[in-house]
């Protein structure tokens, strides 16, 4: 549709109102400014006055607020005048009176800070972003003040400023395309936030996305690149003063449950961790969590503990510094889970809302389905495990030649239901050959458990008809090893202890705490 009142000029900027339909504005190439609220049926000129050199200068960027009608946010450069000051400006008027918004701005000459863009944000009124000739700054009030947003960026011309939900997107001139994700606690900054000893902000969404599972290779360390954001959810909390002892992270679902434990304490890494099989640039180092005074990001990847294992393996993913060991906690399912920071013995807490991947075919059934299925492996995984240290505590040794033959049996015994977790003592993970299978022991059990959960980490589904069967066996080969080790603290143990006592030796006590053999129902 023609405009009734021409523009004037090279269109260089135009912005559409999300709060009123109809509003446009656009900025030219010659420091116009033009205005319609009826969606380009009629245009007012709404210029800024007494600008430095009229008609020259370059509306580079024009935004309109997201929160009122009348309000928008400009951006002049007039550095092909010789002229290198930033010039920004905001109207609430439709135009009719802008001010000047510049203090905090490098405005020294020949600075080359001239101003090419500002945005401001979708969901914090005054909450303003600008980009310049050769830096990002941010303001909390509107514009009345600005600081630096530089952080790890290189000082470059900032041409465009995108904000994408929670993140914020950076284009420069040469030096890549930029992202702060999740700059959620920037729009929650506050004059009390500064003063209190401890602030847990409130997190954006998180997304429930799965890592690469294709075993691609990683690119070598001398190619550029870049990588992804922290898997998961991004948590923001801020410390006044060192904490005097361990500072914890519970993630707690909605019945109540704690799903995952962060702590400061200093992290072990799992024992394969030392060689891998991979360079060891390719593998995640766990970290705890920080206690640096000021502000501290920590991610959670949205999985819940990982679960005891005899063997890790570290499954390749293409994303250098992010290859954890398997098996992983299960990924949760979509819902609301509450954080809880506990620093100095006080608890402060805030909502997450975790969102199912977009481009996932699974409903948010089937990867409940999923979840439950492998929280039931992982409780496997938990009895096998305690299982079999309750066997490796009754494993006898040093004992006098009188009763050698006797301690031999007897753990032989016992590594027939336990197992050996370095592989070949018995039973092991399967049987390759002919003959009768190995009977079940606690490590064999555990190392099924692990090819069950890996296996349901390929991708989101429900559960197959195989996958439950295949549990439901594994299930059953715990309960004959549960079975087992029963029966040997009962006649076996009692006929050792004959034994010991006839050759005035002590004899070994039944383990105090019972396994309890999991029912084997499907999900």
């Amino acid at each position: 549709m023609s405009p009734r009142r021409p523009i004037g000029g090279a269109i260089q900027s135009l912005a559409l109102s999300t709060v009123r339909r109809g509003v446009i504005w656009v900025g030219t190439n010659n420091g116009l400014i033009k205005l319609t609220r009826d969606e380009g049926k009629t245009w007012d000129d709404v210029s800024i006055p007494d600008l430095p050199v009229p008609g020259r200068g370059d509306i580079l960027a024009i935004d309109a607020s997201h929160f009122d009608p009348a309000a928008a946010y400009v951006a002049v450069d007039f550095h092909v005048t010789g002229d290198y000051k930033p010039y920004c400006f905001r109207t609430h008027d439709y135009g009719k009176t802008w001010t000047a918004i510049v203090r905090g701005l490098p405005t020294d000459q020949p600075s080359g800070s001239f101003a090419r863009v500002i945005r401001g944000d979708t969901k914090q009124a005054g909450l303003l972003f600008a980009g310049t000739e050769s830096g990002m700054y941010v303001s909390f009030d509107d514009g009345d003040d600005w600081q630096s947003l530089q952080l790890n960026l290189p000082n470059t011309s900032y041409r465009d400023l995108v904000i994408h939900g929670n993140d914020l997107v950076a284009g420069t001139y040469g030096r890549g395309i930029w992202v702060l994700d999740d700059y959620s606690p920037l729009r929650q900054i506050t004059a009390a936030t500064a003063t209190d000893p401890v602030h847990l902000f409130a997190p954006g969404d998180a997304v429930r996305v799965r890592r690469n599972v294709g075993a691609d290779t990683p690119l070598p360390p001398e190619v550029p690149h870049a990588l992804n954001p922290p898997d998961g959810a991004i948590i923001y909390y801020y410390l006044g003063s060192k904490p005097a002892g361990e500072i914890a992270l519970d993630v707690v679902d909605a019945g109540g449950a704690v799903v995952r434990h962060l702590s400061s304490a200093a992290v072990e890494p799992v024992k394969e961790a030392a060689q891998p099989p991979e360079p060891n640039f390719w593998i995640a180092t766990p970290q705890p969590l920080p206690t640096a005074v000021g502000t501290n990001r920590v991610n959670w990847d949205l999985r819940a503990e990982a679960p005891p294992a005899f063997t890790h393996t570290f499954e390749i993913n293409a994303n250098p510094g992010q290859t954890p060991p398997s098996p992983e906690g299960p990924l949760v399912p979509p819902g609301v889970y509450t954080l809880k920071l506990i620093v100095g013995g006080k608890a402060y807490t805030q909502s997450l809302t975790v969102v199912n991947d977009p481009r996932s075919p699974a409903r948010v059934a089937d990867v409940r389905a999923q979840y439950d299925l492998q929280m039931k492996i992982v409780a496997g995984m938990k009895q096998s495990w305690d299982g079999y240290h309750q066997v490796a505590g009754d494993t006898v040794s040093a004992l006098p030649a009188a009763v050698v033959a006797a301690a031999k049996a007897f753990d032989s015994t016992l590594a027939q239901v336990g197992g050996d977790p370095e592989g070949g003592r018995g039973g092991g993970g399967g049987f390759f050959g002919g003959g009768a299978r190995p009977a079940p022991t606690f490590v064999s059990v555990n190392a099924n458990l692990v090819r069950q959960i890996n296996t349901l980490e390929n991708g989101d589904m429900a559960p197959t008809e195989a996958m439950q069967r295949d549990y439901v066996a594994g299930c059953k080969d715990l309960q004959t090893a549960v079975t087992s080790w029963t029966a040997i603290q009962g006649a076996a143990l009692a006929a050792f202890n004959a034994v010991l006592v006839q050759n005035n030796l002590k004899p070994i006590g039944a383990t105090a705490r019972a396994l309890v053999a999991p029912g084997c129902s499907r999900s």
